[in-house]
């Protein structure tokens, strides 16, 4: 009879460790994938920023030397000048209402996920680089999010870009 209570007894927990590795299997899946899909958006959105940085800071300076902040494009124009694409940007602000969905591929169950990604250009001041400036200035910043259905946090970036001119 005793036998039987130490069989019982054993096998109970074997059961009990064979359901806390599963479990810690199971946690550890989640955040490899968490940690996969957090990569993968930190990838896209520093892609956005590198193509907006090798751009000219403003439509102005794309074919002269600026002198004044009053050549500069106002923040309200913002975005695609007339007849500009996607694939024709030529400036950093052209960036401001970027929208795009990327599909990746990243294998497993899920196979094929969707990330959004949305930009926000605005003119700040070194003095306080989190605030819109209200005017134009010498200095752009780039705010990048991405989003997935699969993510529960953003992946947010963001970039100063300056204007010198050497003369």
């Amino acid at each position: 009879m005793l036998q039987i209570f130490l069989s019982i007894g054993a096998i109970t927990l074997l059961a009990i460790a064979t359901l806390s590795m599963n479990r810690g299997f199971e946690v550890n899946d989640t955040v490899m994938r968490s940690s996969k899909y957090a990569v993968i958006a930190t990838s896209l959105a520093s892609s956005v920023i590198e193509e907006a940085a090798g751009k000219a800071f403003d439509e102005a300076s794309t074919k002269s030397l600026l002198h004044s902040t009053a050549d500069l494009t106002p923040s309200a124009n913002f975005g695609l000048d007339g007849g500009e694409t996607k694939l024709t940007r030529d400036d950093f602000d052209d960036y401001n209402g970027f929208d795009q969905n990327d599909t990746v591929d990243v294998g497993g169950a899920l196979n094929k996920v969707v990330f959004s990604t949305t930009c926000r250009v605005t003119y700040v001041t070194l003095a306080n680089p989190d605030l819109d400036a209200g005017s134009t200035t010498w200095f752009k910043k780039i705010s990048v999010s991405i989003t997935s259905e699969v993510m529960t946090d953003t992946v947010r970036q963001e970039m100063i870009f300056s204007y010198f001119r050497f003369e």
